[in-house]
C-alpha cells in the first residue's frame, strides 16, 4: 500500500505543476451519458433496466457475455475494479448489432480508464450509504507527448459491503499505459488489483420454495463475531489496434482474470418460513483459486464506394479456465429466528478435498456486414466453437465433456425514411450458466456450457436530434438449471422467455434529460426432471414487469445547480416453485441535488442523493431462491474535483 500511495503522490505532484488539464470525474452523470434505457454505468452511478448480472431475465456475466472495449473477456472475479474501469454499457437489440458475433440476452461492455494526452488528476470522496466512506484518486500524465501516457488510479472503501457484513474494507489500484508509436497503432496494457476483507458476515437467506416469505431487513439479521471473508482479485491485459496495409485493420485483446480467496465463511439461513425461522448452516470454504486467460483477435477489411460500405471480418477467440471448488466444512447450527442475534461458538472445521474444473474453449469465425446509406444494413456471421470441460472430483473418475458446433448470427435493419429504422436479428450461442448455489450438495460446481438461441426485432425512431424511441420484442431459449430431487444442481429442462422492451431518451431540452424504459417478461419452464418441490411453469426470479424512469434537470438559469430523480417499479413476481405465492409489487424513488462550479479554476461538484426516499420495503428473489430485502432509506454525499 505504501508504494502505491507514493506512486500516486508522485504523479499527483507532477500534475499539479502541469499547465494543461482535462476534466474526468466532476461532471460524471449516468443519465446524460446514456444512449438508451437498457443499462449504463458511469463511475459510481448506475441507471437502466439491465445490468451485467441481469438482462432479459438472465445473467450476462455468468453466461460469458462480457467485453472489454468490445473484445471478448472471460471473468473469474465477482466484482469489477472501479480504478480500472470507468463504466459499462448494456447492449441489446439494435445496439448489439454493432458487435460481431453477439450473444443471446445481450452484451455487457466495459470501458477502461485509458489515459489521455493531457495531464490530469481527479479525486472523488463519498460518505454513505449508511456508514460507507470512500476515496478515489485517478491520474493521467503524458510521458512522451502524443506518444506515451500513463494512468495511475487508486480507491479505498470503508464499510462498503453493508449488505453482506457489519464491517468491510477494500482497496483497488490500477496502472494503465497508452502507447501510440505511430499514427495507426495504439497499444493499451493495463493491470488492476483489488484486495479486501470483512468481518461479522451477514447470512445469505434462501427461500424454501414452498411457503411465502416474511419481510425482513439485512441489517437486523444475526451475525457471528468470528465470521470473516477476504479476497484478492487481479484483472490484467493488453489491447492493441493497428491499421495494416490497404484497408485492413487488426485488433487484439489478451486478458487475465484471477480470484484468490483465503478461508472464508458463508453464513446460511436456509428455508426461511413465515414464522421467521430458518435452518442455520455455517459453510466454511477452504482457500480457493479461479484463474482464466482469454483473448480475442479481429482482422477486418473495410471498403466504401460512397453510399455503400462493406466490412469483412475474421475473428479468433479463446479462453482457458482453471478453478478449484468444494471441500467445504459444514456445521448445522440448529433452527434460528432471523430476529434474534444469538451468538454461537465457532464450530470445529472438517474440510474435504476440493474438486477441479478445467475448461477450454476456442472459436474461429467470419462476419460480413454491409451498409447502404438511407436503406439499411445486413450482417451475416458464423463462429465455429470448440468447447471442452473436465471436472475432477475426489473419489470419482473425471467427467470430460466436449462440444463442437457452428454458431450462426444474422442481423438486418431497414431505414423507413430519416426517422424510423426497423431491425431484427437471430443469434445462437454456447453459454455458461450460474454455478451451483451454496444450498446445493454440489455447491460451487459449474454446469457445462449449453446451446442457447434468441430472435429479436423492433423499431427505432429518432424524430429529432436528442429524442429517441426504441421498442423491441425478443424470444430467448436457454437450458434451465436448478436443484433436483437429490438437492443436486443440474439441468432440469429448458426455459423460454418472451418479452417486450422499450426505451425513450430526451436530451438537450433546456437542461432537461430523460431516460425511461420498461420491460415485460413472460418466462416459461419446460421440465424434463423433477425438482425437490413440485413446481409450476413460471421460474422463480424474473420480474414480469419493470419500469425505470430517470430525470436530470440542469437549466443554465440555475447557475450550476441541478436536480435528478430515479423511479423504479417492479410488478409482483413468483416467490415459490409452485407459482402459488407472489411477492408484492415494489416501487422505489431516488432523488438527488448537485452543484457544480470552478474552484481555483478547477471543475468541482458536490452531490447529495437520497435513495428509497419513501422508505419502501420489499423483497427480491433470485432464480436460485436467494432472497434480498430492499435497502431502507439512505443518503450519500459525493464531492469531486478535477485538476
Amino acid at each position: 500500500m505504501g508504494s502505491v500511495a507514493a506512486a500516486v503522490l508522485l504523479v499527483a505532484t507532477a500534475l499539479l505543476a502541469a499547465q494543461s488539464a482535462q476534466a474526468q470525474r466532476a461532471d460524471e452523470n449516468a443519465i446524460t451519458a446514456a444512449s438508451d434505457a437498457f443499462g449504463t454505468s458511469v463511475g459510481l452511478q448506475t441507471i437502466g433496466l439491465y445490468s451485467p448480472t441481469s438482462a432479459r431475465g438472465f445473467n450476462p456475466t455468468q453466461a460469458g457475455n462480457l467485453r472489454i472495449e468490445g473484445l471478448y473477456f472471460d471473468q473469474q472475479t465477482p466484482t469489477n475494479n472501479t480504478a480500472l474501469f470507468s463504466g459499462s454499457c448494456m447492449r441489446v437489440g439494435i445496439a448489439a448489432q454493432s458487435y460481431p458475433f453477439p450473444s443471446p440476452t445481450g452484451i455487457a461492455d466495459y470501458a477502461l480508464r485509458t489515459p489521455g494526452d493531457h495531464a490530469g488528476l481527479s479525486a472523488v470522496i463519498t460518505r454513505g450509504p449508511f456508514e460507507e466512506s470512500s476515496l478515489q484518486v485517478d491520474t493521467q500524465y503524458p510521458l512522451i507527448k502524443d506518444t506515451l501516457s500513463v494512468g495511475v488510479n487508486f480507491a479505498d472503501y470503508q464499510d462498503f459491503d453493508y449488505q453482506a457484513a457489519r464491517r468491510s474494507r477494500e482497496y483497488a489500484t490500477a496502472l494503465l499505459l497508452r502507447f501510440r508509436p505511430s499514427e495507426h497503432v495504439e497499444i493499451v496494457p493495463f493491470f488492476g488489483y483489488i484486495g479486501g476483507g470483512e468481518h461479522r458476515e451477514l447470512p445469505f437467506v434462501y427461500a424454501d420454495g414452498v411457503h411465502p416469505l416474511p419481510l425482513f431487513q439485512e441489517a437486523q439479521l444475526p451475525s457471528q463475531d468470528w465470521s470473516s471473508w477476504g479476497w484478492k482479485q487481479t484483472t490484467a491485459g493488453v489491447i492493441a489496434r493497428s491499421g495494416l496495409s490497404g484497408r485492413w485493420t487488426m485488433t487484439v485483446g489478451l486478458f487475465h482474470s484471477l480470484e484468490d480467496e483465503p478461508q472464508n465463511f458463508n453464513d446460511l439461513l436456509i428455508g426461511l418460513l413465515p414464522n421467521r425461522t430458518a435452518d442455520h448452516i455455517m459453510d466454511v470454504v477452504p482457500p480457493l483459486r479461479a484463474s482464466s486467460y482469454s483473448g480475442d483477435l479481429r482482422l477486418a477489411r473495410r471498403t466504401s464506394d460512397g453510399a455503400h460500405e462493406h466490412e469483412l471480418q475474421f475473428a479468433a477467440r479463446a479462453r482457458q479456465v482453471d478453478r478449484n471448488y468444494g471441500g467445504d466444512s459444514l456445521s448445522d447450527l440448529d433452527v434460528v429466528s432471523i430476529d434474534r442475534n444469538a451468538p454461537v461458538s465457532e464450530p470445529a472445521l472438517a474440510f474435504s478435498a476440493t474438486s477441479r474444473d478445467r475448461t477450454r474453449q476456442t472459436g474461429v469465425g467470419v462476419n460480413y456486414f454491409e451498409r447502404w446509406n438511407g436503406v439499411g444494413t445486413l450482417g451475416l456471421g458464423f463462429l465455429k466453437t470448440d468447447y471442452s470441460r473436465n471436472i475432477t472430483t475426489p473419489g470419482s473418475p473425471g467427467a470430460p465433456q466436449h462440444t463442437a458446433t457452428v454458431l450462426p448470427t444474422t442481423s438486418l435493419t431497414v431505414e423507413a425514411g430519416r426517422v424510423v429504422t426497423f431491425y431484427g436479428s437471430y443469434t445462437r450461442g454456447l453459454e455458461d450458466s450460474v454455478n451451483a448455489p451454496n444450498s446445493a450438495i454440489n455447491r460451487g460446481e459449474p454446469p457445462p456450457a449449453t446451446p442457447t438461441w434468441q430472435v429479436d426485432a423492433g423499431i427505432k425512431a429518432v424524430p429529432r436530434s436528442g429524442l429517441q424511441f426504441v421498442l423491441g420484442v425478443f424470444d430467448v431459449h436457454k437450458a434451465y438449471f436448478n436443484v433436483d430431487l437429490n438437492n443436486r444442481y443440474a439441468q432440469l429442462g429448458e426455459v423460454r422467455t418472451r418479452g417486450v422492451e422499450g426505451s425513450a431518451t430526451l436530451a438537450g431540452a433546456a437542461g432537461l434529460s430523460v431516460v425511461a424504459g420498461f420491460v415485460l417478461l413472460k418466462p416459461e419452464v419446460e421440465r424434463r426432471a423433477a425438482q425437490m418441490i413440485a413446481a409450476g411453469t413460471v421460474p422463480v426470479g424474473p420480474v414480469p414487469r419493470t419500469v425505470n424512469v430517470n430525470v436530470d434537470y440542469a437549466p443554465t438559469s440555475w447557475n450550476g445547480w441541478a436536480a435528478s430523480l430515479q423511479w423504479t417499479a417492479l410488478s409482483s413476481r413468483v416467490e415459490t416453485n409452485s407459482d402459488a405465492y407472489k411477492l408484492a409489487p415494489l416501487s422505489t424513488l431516488n432523488t438527488g441535488l448537485r452543484y457544480a462550479r470552478k474552484l481555483f479554476g478547477h471543475p468541482c461538484s458536490a452531490r447529495f442523493d437520497v435513495a428509497n426516499l419513501t422508505n419502501a420495503s420489499g423483497l427480491t428473489i433470485s432464480p436460485l431462491n436467494l432472497v434480498l430485502p430492499q435497502l431502507r432509506r439512505n443518503f450519500m454525499l459525493t464531492l469531486a474535483m478535477d485538476i
